[in-house]
């Protein structure tokens, strides 16, 4: 246990088995990890033993969404983030653990929204890090910086483009803003729904928000000179709501007494 803000820290740690590191080399497909569902069950034995009775989670709307549709059904890589596994695993903690609130205080919000509203939290703006090579199994090959290139940091500026000015993203980014870079364009286009591209299989945006993303960023006076994003905005042919992604958008399990929580 050790104090942060003055608040006390229990930390969990967990070890990937030998055999997933080995997987291609034993002949199995490399699958996902539910990585949110074992945080989930980590966070609720942590409360149990600590005395607590709630867990609040931040999985939003968007996880909810389908990544590839394959053969009639619905594959979705956020899985053990969305909705779905939300209603199924309270279900089990209501069967088992007297008590015990498991929830998400953003299910009924898009990334959009949360977008925006960090867009205000100017202090974390260069302490944040969403990107796929901040989160490698080896250490060494961990990067203490973004990238720039991956589908997380491509989402990432794309959804705060909208909020956050282009000088500062450029900041965010070291330099190296995604929406700056040409050759990207297909990771882009993956993320607005192309026939042509698939969405990648990573924790990105549903397809429509990405594209009021795009539509909203575009109305920026300092995107003027953004490229990339003027070409994306004008193939853009079926036009969202653009309104609808910063009001609550869906169902949620948030209990009355975290009511609060719903703004």
């Amino acid at each position: 246990v050790r104090p942060s803000r003055g608040l006390p820290v229990l930390r969990a740690g967990r070890e990937l088995d030998e055999q997933v590191l080995r997987s291609a080399e034993l002949g199995f497909l490399n699958g996902h990890v539910p990585v949110t569902g074992i945080l989930s069950a980590l966070a609720v034995l942590a409360a149990v033993l600590d005395g607590r009775d709630s867990v609040v989670m931040s999985n939003e709307w968007s996880a909810s969404s389908g990544t590839v549709e394959v053969e009639g059904r619905t594959v979705n890589h956020q899985y053990s983030k969305s909705w779905g596994f939300e209603q199924d695993f309270r279900a089990v903690l209501e069967a088992s653990i007297f008590g015990m609130q498991w929830f998400s205080a953003l299910r009924p919000y898009s990334e959009l929204w949360v977008a925006e509203r960090f867009a205000h939290l100017s202090d974390y703006h260069l302490a944040f890090r969403s990107c796929n090579r901040a989160f490698t199994i080896d250490p060494a090959k961990r990067l203490d910086h973004w990238c720039g290139r991956c589908d997380k940091c491509v989402f990432i500026d794309l959804v705060l483009a909208p909020y956050v000015t282009a000088e500062r993203l450029r900041e965010v980014f070291g330099g190296a803003e995604p929406l700056e870079d040409p050759t990207l364009a297909e990771r882009f286009r993956g993320l607005l729904g192309d026939d042509l591209v698939n969405k990648p299989f990573e924790c990105v945006g549903e397809v429509t928000e990405c594209r009021a993303a795009v539509l909203l960023a575009v109305q920026r006076p300092d995107r003027a000179g953004t490229t990339l994003l003027h070409e994306l905005a004008a193939e853009i042919t079926e036009v969202p709501d653009l309104d609808a992604f910063l009001r609550p958008m869906g169902p949620h399990a948030i209990p009355p007494e975290h009511a609060v929580v719903v703004v």
